[in-house]
């Protein structure tokens, strides 16, 4: 049996990554996809860049590629979407795991239930909000707490469908980057290509021409490294067991 943990970027997944033994690279197309063993189950992990599209994209490679002969032998028994998020709720804090009892899209696009998730260490539960666009300032996040969402990201909502199509529990789990009254001192999303991807090549542009950003986008490096870095470690402590589309246990 396998578990595919689905992320924007490798960063997200890199320090859980360490933590499995036998970690091999897979041959799919995404921008970053392997495998390794978590206590004798197979672990995929699988970033194909910002946004639901992308995140669906990741999540189609890897079903497919499950069917396949050489990962025939485990099929999936449940898809998680991880990764960074931004708070909304200001009580939240930076580097705090937030585990979702729904994702919801905005402007009624659609509501996708979590199977339940039990975790020996603290979390926080509630609402995650999915949107195809970055919360950049603190008036956007307020703005985006009157719906109830204690969070916001960018990919769960591409992977639940995904998911609910294939009949796989999901699940989403993410960690805190930023907090409810903290705002970007750029818009992000104009970092974006076509396609949904952050493209760095356009953030070294802008920081040449605008070097008084330079320090933040070093401090946001950090801070979302450290964010990583907890995540990973909550990840590689919980035991998944996926029983039914109801009940998915992390112990």
């Amino acid at each position: 049996m396998a578990i595919l943990y689905v992320a924007a970027d490798a960063a997200e997944l890199k320090p859980f990554a360490n933590y499995l033994t036998g970690l091999r690279p897979l041959k799919w197309p995404l921008a970053y996809a392997q495998e390794g063993i978590l206590d004798g189950r197979r672990i995929l992990l699988a970033a194909n860049g910002a946004g639901p599209k992308l995140a669906a994209h990741a999540v189609e490679i890897a079903i497919r590629a499950v069917s396949a002969a050489d990962l025939g032998s485990s099929p999936l028994e449940a898809v998680l979407s991880v990764g960074y998020c931004g708070a909304l709720d200001p009580n939240l804090q930076q580097n705090q795991i937030v585990v979702a009892t729904k994702v919801s899209e905005p402007s009624g696009g659609g509501i996708f239930d979590c199977v339940q998730l039990q975790a020996v260490s603290e979390v926080v539960s509630g609402v995650i909000l999915s949107q195809d666009r970055i919360a950049v300032t603190a008036a956007d996040k307020a703005h985006l707490f009157q719906s109830g969402a204690v969070a916001v990201e960018m990919e769960a909502a591409g992977v639940a469908q995904r998911a609910k199509r294939a009949e796989l529990p999901f699940g989403c789990i993410k960690v805190v980057s930023d907090r409810a009254d903290e705002s970007f001192g750029f818009d992000l999303n104009l970092m974006r290509s076509s396609s949904g991807h952050i493209e760095r090549g356009k953030i070294v542009l802008w920081a040449l021409k605008r070097p008084t950003i330079v320090p933040e986008l070093l401090r946001l490096r950090s801070r979302t490294g450290r964010a990583a870095q907890v995540l990973g470690e909550f990840l590689a402590s919980c035991r998944v067991f996926a029983g039914s589309s109801d009940e998915l246990s992390v112990s």
